[in-house]
C-alpha cells in the first residue's frame, strides 16, 4: 500500500497515461517543415492561420490578405525566418529590449495603458508572447526592406514618364523632343523611293551605307523642338513614335522627311508633377515585389529547408 492512499496499481497506470497523453500530443503536433535547426510545427501554423485577421490589423505589409492556407502561412514563416538569418548575418539583431521600447512607443502613441493592451490582444484572439513576436517580426522587415531590398531598386524619371503617358486619360500630353532630320527633295524622290525611305534609314544606321539614288539625302539635328509651332500632321507623327525610332515619311513644303527620335521627353506639365511621386512609388512597389521574390529564392539556396506538406 502507497501513502495518501494510491496503490501501486494506480501509479502505474497513471504513469502510463501521462506518457500515452504526451506522446499522442506530440503525434499530434505534427513537423510540417525544418528550417536549418529550428522545426516548425502543424500547431504553430493553425496557430498563425486562427487570428490571421488581428496579425493582419498590427502588422499589414507582412500579413497582407484576410485568409491563408497553411502553405501560404508555412512560406509567410520560412521567409521570416530567412530575413532573421541575414540580419544577423549583417549584424542587425534586435533583442527583446529593444521589441519592449518599440511597443511601449506603440502605447504611448495610442495612449495604451499595458493592462488596456492585453485587454485589446485577449478580445482579438492574440496573446501578448504571439504580439511580441508580431513586433519583433516587424522591426525585421523595415530594416529588412531598407537595408537589402531598397539598394536593389531604380527608377528612373523616363520609367515615371512613359508610365504615365501610357496611363494617363489626358489627351493633351505635350513632348519635347530631339530629333535627326533626314530630307529629299520632292524632285529627287524618284517612282518607288517614297515607301522604302524609312527601311533605308534604318539599315543606314546600322552598316553607314546609302544607295545612290539617295546620296542627296540632307540630315539636320534638331534639339529640344517642342509641339508649340508643329502642324498637325508633323505632331501626331512624331507623339506616335517611340525613342529610338523611325517616323514613316511626311512631306513639308517641296522636301519629304523621315525622322529619327533620339530623344523623347514628356514635358513637365502641372498634372504630370502632381502625379509623378506616386507613380514612382507604383513602380518601386511593382519591383520591390520582384527583386523581394528573387531574393527569396536565392536565399533558400543557401540554407537546409526541407517541408512534409502535402
Amino acid at each position: 500500500m502507497i501513502k495518501n492512499g494510491l496503490t501501486m496499481k494506480q501509479l502505474i497506470l497513471a504513469f502510463i497515461f501521462l506518457t500515452f497523453s504526451q506522446t499522442h500530443a506530440k503525434l499530434l503536433d505534427k513537423t510540417i517543415a525544418i528550417f536549418n535547426d529550428s522545426v516548425i510545427t502543424l500547431s504553430q501554423v493553425k496557430r498563425v492561420q486562427n487570428n490571421i485577421a488581428s496579425r493582419k490589423n498590427i502588422s499589414p505589409l507582412i500579413y497582407k490578405k484576410t485568409n491563408y492556407t497553411q502553405e501560404e502561412i508555412l512560406e509567410l514563416m520560412i521567409e521570416r525566418l530567412l530575413i532573421r538569418e541575414k540580419l544577423s548575418e549583417v549584424g542587425y539583431v534586435r533583442n527583446d529590449e529593444q521589441v519592449e521600447s518599440e511597443i511601449n512607443n506603440i502605447e504611448k502613441r495610442l495612449g495604451l495603458s499595458r493592462t488596456q493592451l492585453l485587454s485589446f490582444l485577449k478580445s482579438n484572439n492574440m496573446s501578448f508572447d504571439e504580439y511580441f513576436e508580431i513586433i519583433r517580426e516587424t522591426i525585421e522587415f523595415n530594416i529588412f526592406n531598407g537595408r537589402i531590398i531598397r539598394p536593389l531598386i531604380s527608377v528612373t524619371d523616363q520609367e515615371v514618364k512613359n508610365y504615365f503617358y501610357k496611363t494617363s486619360k489626358d489627351k493633351t500630353l505635350a513632348f519635347k523632343y530631339t530629333i535627326v532630320d533626314f530630307s529629299l527633295e520632292d524632285s529627287k524622290m524618284k517612282k518607288g523611293m517614297l515607301n522604302t525611305f524609312p527601311t533605308i534609314l534604318e539599315k543606314f544606321q546600322v552598316n553607314g551605307i546609302l544607295p545612290k539614288n539617295f546620296e542627296d539625302v540632307q540630315t539636320n539635328v534638331l534639339g529640344d523642338i517642342t509641339e508649340d509651332g508643329l502642324t498637325k500632321d508633323l505632331k501626331v507623327l512624331l507623339k506616335s513614335t517611340d525613342e529610338g525610332k523611325f517616323t514613316k515619311s511626311i512631306k513639308l513644303g517641296d522636301t519629304y522627311h523621315v525622322f529619327f527620335v533620339k530623344k523623347k521627353d514628356l514635358v513637365e506639365s502641372d498634372i504630370y508633377l502632381r502625379s509623378k511621386d506616386q507613380i514612382r512609388g507604383q513602380l518601386m512597389g511593382v519591383q520591390a515585389g520582384e527583386v523581394t521574390d528573387l531574393w527569396y529564392k536565392r536565399e533558400r539556396s543557401k540554407h537546409y529547408i526541407k517541408t512534409f506538406v502535402k
